[in-house]
């Protein structure tokens, strides 16, 4: 588990010391997206939530760790431009160029990227946050970005803003090949993932699935073997949950 001295937050991440089970999931998520990419060429995933704390920027790192360790090229790119938070969960530095210097012509896409200690994948941090984060988004340079990024990685996770809060993962989706949305139970309502999907629904995004995160299994029983439990902490609680991540695939 890595903790940021910036943030209260613990993440719980995938790799020697953490649950067999957690690991688990998210090697099912990578087999599930694997089977997508293979009959839908869906190779640029979006992954965005209905409101914070859903625990969304947790799910894309994992996930990019997952695909790495299959012996894939990943890219993980931060695209909340408005409150980026991937570079201090890696530890890379806040000063590296990102997303917003290089679509503002001061550096290239390759001296944007950064290594992650003790990961396989790649980071494409936010860079310093614009005053106009959407309107960034929607130009042609961010096409041209991920045009690029297509060509030199296997997968490419984007990690946006809620769905539900503003438009920046609507306006992003037009330049992935398929969303994922993050629930977390006691955080989402019902309400809120109805309106995130019309919102997704509303710009044509092609909604790959759901992930349940923080499921807590006490709750649930022993019914179903895919659900498990771990420890996570909140960025304003002590308190500690039973929880576990599980991937349910889009019923057609």
């Amino acid at each position: 588990m890595a903790k940021n001295k910036h943030s209260h937050r613990k993440l719980m991440l995938v790799g020697p010391n953490a649950p067999f089970q957690y690991v688990e999931a998210y090697k099912s998520l990578r087999t599930n997206l694997s089977f997508l990419s293979g009959s839908t060429d869906s190779k640029v995933i979006l992954i965005t939530s209905s409101v914070p704390e859903e625990g969304k920027s947790n799910v894309a790192i994992n996930l990019s760790m997952t695909l790495a360790e299959g012996g894939k090229r990943v890219l993980l790119m931060d695209c909340d431009l408005r409150k980026g938070s991937l570079s201090r969960y890696l530890n890379v530095k806040r000063s590296h160029p990102g997303i917003s210097n290089v679509i503002a012509g001061q550096c290239n896409l390759a001296e944007a990227m950064a290594s992650v200690g003790g990961a396989e994948f790649t980071l494409l941090p936010v860079g310093p946050i614009p005053p106009n984060p959407a309107e960034m988004l929607s130009t042609d340079k961010m096409a041209s970005l991920v045009k690029a990024a297509r060509e030199a990685f296997d997968y490419i996770i984007v990690d946006t803003p809620p769905v539900s809060v503003v438009t920046d993962a609507a306006v992003m989706s037009r330049l992935v090949d398929g969303v994922v949305l993050v629930v977390r139970p006691g955080v989402t309502t019902i309400q809120g993932a109805q309106l995130s999907k019309k919102n997704l629904d509303s710009v044509n995004a092609h909604i790959l699935g759901v992930i349940l995160n923080g499921y807590n299994a006490k709750h649930a029983g022993k019914k179903d073997g895919y659900y498990y439990s771990y420890t996570y902490d909140y960025y304003k609680h002590e308190e500690e949950d039973e929880d576990k991540v599980s991937s349910k695939k889009k019923k057609n």
